[in-house]
């Protein structure tokens, strides 16, 4: 049964919301959007993906509407110098198969995130009993978010290990 105290009601209403950072475009940081970028917003207008959005004057990547082909229509797009760096990788994202959400999990048989993986960093393992598993090879995921909107079920997340590293830093 929920405590329905006076106290706990209004402690859950004061309570902060966790902050997320946002994931930026491929080819730039958080900290070259703060430095450089001026809300041109040419990088979402140019995007053929409709991937990129805007909010408190800075772009972000929304995931799970649909996956980056890395065609570099944002950098290109982009009047600042040095906000894009088309000679790194894109970002450090990659999928995540959330523990017991998956379908085959549950004995349903599905492979549709296997089917949307280029890199194919998503494979279909059979050894698994009794409908098989999905492995991802993180070290082939592009993180592109193909997988995300394919998955019927939204078991796949977008990991970003530039932050994981920041965090255990």
């Amino acid at each position: 049964m929920a405590n329905l105290s006076r106290r706990a009601f209004f402690t859950r209403l004061s309570a902060t919301p966790e902050v997320v950072t946002p994931v930026r475009p491929p080819w730039t940081t958080e900290q070259r959007i703060e430095d450089k970028c001026t809300g041109c917003f040419e990088c979402v207008k140019a995007c053929p993906e409709v991937i990129l959005f805007s909010a408190d004057n800075r772009p972000y990547l929304k995931t799970g509407v649909g996956e980056c082909t890395f065609c570099e229509e944002c950098a290109k797009a982009c009047p600042e110098e040095d906000l894009f760096d088309l000679t790194a990788a894109p970002w450090r994202l990659t999928a995540e198969i959330q523990q017991g959400a998956c379908l085959l999990e549950k004995g349903v048989s599905c492979q549709t995130c296997t089917d949307s993986c280029d890199p194919r960093a998503l494979r279909f393992d059979m050894r698994v009993a009794p409908t098989g598993k999905i492995q991802l090879d993180a070290n082939q995921c592009n993180g592109c978010g193909a997988c995300l909107i394919s998955c019927p079920v939204d078991a796949i997340a977008m990991n970003d290990q530039s932050r994981e590293s920041l965090a255990n830093a």
